[in-house]
């Protein structure tokens, strides 16, 4: 494995490095909001996917390991931050599956990293694509489409823009597409990159014992929790009902289609939060207390790394000050990983 594994223990990197996913899924929102970089979602993903090819890396591409850092995350994530929306859980699951077979199946690292990138970036906007139309069915996109008529005829812009809805589409997956090359390119190189690093810091051995309130990281406002959830939501249902609301009676039958998507969403929403949710976190928590019996060692380390990886990722934060937006959060990733495995426990 490499100059790395001379000095550090194998496992306990693993370890390190799962906990440090953990953190990533479940505590670091406030430095990714700090970013102000538009579809910060990418920043969470293209981070869990960087993590995942270094576990990898370490594990020598060993399923079993891949599989049981993901299952440990997943409780952490439920455990740190219970009222994540249950999406999140499937991205966890999905980017664990996946590289469980990619790292078991393709050669090297490169690849099997580039293909991870392209397709959990990918899976994740096609997330936000199926949500969408299972809350607002058809609607949301014929609502897209009679905007992009309207622009289409008041701008004389060209006819191709009353498929509004299919542009969309297309620029979101274009977007998160070349995100996942870029993220997936990044990440079959960081290893390498971060032997680099360690070797520089076991010649400068920098002090990284700091107090634990000297750095702060930065803190996400607080918001109300049903206006933070519910106003994106909201928003959309608004711009369907205007949309519909302002065709005349004939087209389409414009009242009954504004009561069809209020009637319809109200529903779905009703069936969600009453229902369906509370039925997955009860399984989810069944999971976790029966994963917790088995992996229990394993995630109390994690568990236990939480509060010196919070010093390493504000040591880090700090450090970064100086650094673009664009690039600062790779450069304090960097830092943090190698913080990570380095750092006392």
């Amino acid at each position: 494995m490499g100059e790395i594994d001379k000095s550090e223990n194998r496992q306990q990197v693993i370890t390190r490095l799962t906990a440090l996913w953990g953190l990533t899924e479940a505590g670091l929102g406030g430095v990714i909001h700090a970013l102000k970089i538009p579809f910060t979602g990418i920043v969470v993903g293209s981070t869990a996917i960087i993590l995942i090819t270094l576990i990898a890396f370490f594990a020598e591409r060993r399923i079993s390991v891949l599989l049981k850092s993901m299952i440990v995350v997943l409780i952490i994530k439920a455990s740190v931050s219970p009222h994540t929306p249950i999406p999140a859980y499937f991205a966890v699951l999905f980017q664990g599956l996946l590289a469980s077979f990619l790292f078991r199946w393709l050669p090297g690292i490169r690849l099997p990293a580039m293909m991870l990138g392209i397709l959990a970036l990918l899976e994740g906007v096609g997330q936000k694509f199926i949500v969408m139309t299972l809350i607002y069915g058809k609607s949301v996109w014929e609502a897209i489409d009679v905007i992009g008529q309207k622009l289409s005829a008041q701008w004389g812009l060209s006819s191709e823009m009353e498929n509004a809805s299919f542009w969309l589409i297309a620029i979101f997956t274009v977007y998160y597409l070349i995100g996942g090359v870029i993220v997936g390119w990044l990440a079959g190189r960081i290893p390498s990159r971060v032997q680099r690093m360690l070797e520089q810091y076991r010649e400068a051995k920098p002090d990284l014992k700091i107090p634990d309130d000297a750095i702060r990281l930065p803190e996400k406002a607080r918001r109300k929790w049903p206006l933070r959830r519910l106003l994106p939501g909201l928003l959309i249902l608004l711009m369907i009902v205007f949309v519909f609301g302002g065709m005349q009676a004939g087209e389409g039958s414009a009242r009954a289609k504004c009561i069809y998507v209020l009637v319809r969403t109200t529903a779905v929403l009703a069936v969600w939060f009453f229902l369906v949710g509370p039925l997955i976190r009860k399984l989810i928590a069944r999971l976790q207390k029966r994963e917790a019996m088995i992996y229990g060692e394993e995630i109390a380390r994690a568990m236990n790394l939480m509060p010196r990886l919070r010093q390493m990722a504000a040591l880090a934060w700090a450090q970064t000050a100086f650094e673009k937006k664009h690039v600062r959060w790779y450069r304090f990733l960097l830092r943090l990983i190698v913080y990570s495995i380095v750092c006392d426990d």
